[in-house]
């Protein structure tokens, strides 16, 4: 809401263990409160004004000093760029649309459906090669993306693999049962027949367009506020299947799963993360966490160690350290 003070952006979690009761906070679940750039394209973005929010994140994203939030910032500035190349898509803008989408595979080149999305447009340009190699990295991120493997489908037909097209298109909505409607069965059939073109015509109709992360994103950061964990980490499951290199969503699914006492889950999630973003301070010190709720305090004390090296002012491992030194 315009004017009104920003949430505060702090995600808490019990600190069952410390002897005192405490509540040791463990992430800035929205990032607020430490660059004004980002502030306001959150604001911008809540408001669906995203043209403006893109400016705010690409300051955000070039001028930050903290590691996490220019990331988070990025993967703002991506939903943005995504957001905006769809209105242009619907609107037939394709070239427009198509920077666009461009831009957003440059700033996030780990999120399978913007490559799905890049390859649309370059579909509708008629830049039949580039779309090819821009459906190929969405598979390579995501290889049970069935959008994408339905867009894969139509290309190869197009350049006469039909046999190989049809299975690339029958794969995707057996993935995908979402996808299995009218286009697709009267293009099955169109194909048993050998009409190929007009099956071809049939699975064009189906054009999925992917999922967008932001919406399911904001969706469970909404179910986690209040406290709908299971329902929350299913979303967050679901992002991770879309983006599975964006350690921000492993850091939130893990943190679901620390909630729920799902430790194993949790440990496996928070590494996740560490391998999608070796410096990640924040994975780190919620790695350490999980360590001591699974009473491994030797491993504990190294993540949050671990943690400090890479910020050393980060809250959830300076105060785990601190409360060992004096006990």
């Amino acid at each position: 809401m315009a004017g009104e003070r920003p949430r505060r952006a702090t995600f808490w979690l019990k600190s069952a263990d410390n002897g005192f009761g405490t509540m040791a906070f463990v992430s800035k679940w929205f990032g607020f409160g430490h660059d004004p750039s980002f502030d306001d394209g959150v604001r911008a973005f809540e408001k669906k004004d995203f043209d403006v929010a893109m400016g705010y994140f690409r300051a955000s994203a070039s001028g930050s000093a903290d590691r996490a939030l220019k990331d988070r910032a990025k993967s703002y500035l991506a939903g943005c760029l995504g957001r905006m190349a769809r209105l242009h898509f619907d609107r037939r803008e394709f070239k427009d649309g198509w920077n666009l989408a461009c831009e957003a595979t440059e700033v996030r080149p780990n999120f399978a459906d913007l490559w799905l999305l890049r390859a649309r447009f370059e579909k509708a340009l008629g830049k039949w090669a580039e779309a090819r190699e821009s459906i190929e990295q969405a598979l390579k991120i995501n290889p049970n993306y069935g959008a994408a493997l339905i867009l894969r489908g139509v290309l190869l037909f197009h350049e006469g693999e039909t046999q190989t097209g049809f299975r690339s298109v029958e794969e995707g909505v057996k993935l995908d049962d979402r996808l299995m409607g009218k286009s697709w069965i009267e293009g099955e059939r169109a194909f048993r027949k050998g009409e190929f073109l007009d099956a071809m015509s049939h699975f064009e109709e189906i054009e999925p367009r992917g999922s967008d992360i932001h919406d399911i994103l904001a969706k469970g950061d909404e179910l986690a506020k209040k406290g709908e964990w299971l329902a929350a980490s299913n979303l967050f499951k679901a992002v991770t299947e879309i983006a599975p290199n964006y350690a921000d969503v492993w850091i939130r699914l893990g943190q679901c799963y620390l909630e729920m006492s799902e430790l194993d889950s949790a440990q496996k999630a928070f590494q996740r993360a560490i391998a999608c973003n070796p410096e990640f301070a924040e994975a780190y010190a919620l790695l350490g966490i999980t360590a001591r709720r699974q009473d491994d305090e030797e491993n504990a004390l190294a993540a949050f160690r671990k943690a400090l090296e890479l910020d050393p002012n980060h809250p959830i491992a300076s105060q785990e350290i601190l409360y060992r030194r004096k006990y």
